[in-house]
């Protein structure tokens, strides 16, 4: 190859680059000069990032494979829009327009979302670890198997969304309406559920351990077989709950009503019931060992033979009504 061909291949490879940069460079030049409306442009693949598009009407343009990390993107309307595999991490989208738009493997890691519309688009398996959606309407959508991990959902609506297999790790959920969502599966370990509503939500298979429930609404739920290991449901009214085969190892029950419980086959080493509500509550079966019933009220409940051995009894109210101090400290 002689030194003209090789500069002729040069200058074709460079070619889809400089189209690149031609592009950005138009659009940018336009929204400066106070253009807003750039509906159905190409642009895909572009190196967006950092740029400020506020205002921008987007609709049914091509952002596939866009870099728009931490693009400034707030009141932008993309409804319609192909966003499939663009890169979003920590773009702000406060009270964008997402209605209909594509966004397959989409990354809105670290983005603010807040505000943000997302009518008839799933969020199946998206990645949302440690966005922020607070106060956002998500009602009845689908989060099936997405990544929200540290998610920030403070007073989000997510009231009958489906969150079956989604990682909610320590995400902060606190005042959030989890009414009849479903969360079959998901991982809640870690997670801000204080002052929630989870009223008829489905929880099975869920993983609860070390979640904080202080002041939530768990009317009708069913914790049968779910993780709720060092789970604080300090005060709460859980009477008639069905606690069945669940672990609760070393949760956090302190002065919480549990007035008819089923705790059959549970796990409740190391749990703390001081001052707990257990009357006419099912505890057979249960491992209670370690278990903490200081001041608890156990008058009426079902316990099996040798129950009091390892577990702490001061000031207790024992089934039959007599009150026991039998390991209070001198």
């Amino acid at each position: 190859m002689n030194e003209r061909d090789a500069v002729v291949l040069l200058d074709i490879s460079t070619i889809p680059m400089l189209d690149h940069f031609a592009r950005k460079r138009k659009l940018m030049e336009r929204y400066s000069q106070g253009e807003r409306n750039f509906e159905g442009m190409d642009l895909m693949g572009l190196d967006l990032s950092k740029v400020d598009l506020s205002n921008a009407i987007l609709r049914n343009t091509n952002l596939v494979f866009a870099n728009l990390w931490e693009a400034t993107l707030c009141n932008v309307d993309l409804s319609g829009a192909n966003l499939s595999d663009a890169d979003l991490c920590g773009a702000s989208l406060l009270d964008a327009n997402l209605n209909n738009a594509n966004i397959t493997r989409t990354n809105f890691s670290y983005a603010a979302l807040s505000g943000t519309s997302f009518a008839n688009v799933s969020l199946d398996g998206a990645n949302l670890q440690t966005s922020i959606l607070n106060c956002t309407n998500l009602r009845s959508m689908s989060f099936v198997r997405a990544n929200l991990q540290k998610a920030y959902l403070l007073e989000a609506n997510l009231s009958k969304s489906d969150l079956s297999y989604a990682n909610l790790h320590h995400a902060f959920l606190f005042r959030a309406n989890l009414s009849r969502a479903n969360l079959q599966h998901a991982n809640l370990s870690e997670a801000d559920l204080s002052e929630a509503s989870l009223h008829g939500a489905n929880l099975k298979g869920a993983n609860l351990s070390e979640v904080d429930l202080r002041e939530a609404d768990l009317d009708r739920i069913d914790f049968s077989e779910i993780n709720l290991r060092l789970a604080n449901l300090s005060g709460l009214n859980l009477s008639n709950v069905n606690f069945s085969g669940s672990n609760l190892s070393k949760a956090i029950l302190r002065g919480t009503i549990l007035r008819g419980a089923c705790f059959n086959a549970a796990n409740l080493w190391n749990a703390d019931l001081t001052n707990a509500d257990l009357t006419n509550a099912d505890l057979t079966n249960a491992d209670l060992y370690g278990a903490n019933f200081d001041g608890a009220n156990l008058k009426y409940a079902v316990l099996d033979v040798g129950w009091k051995n390892g577990v702490k009894i001061c000031q207790t109210t024992l089934p039959d009504g007599h009150v026991s101090m039998r390991t209070c400290q001198s």
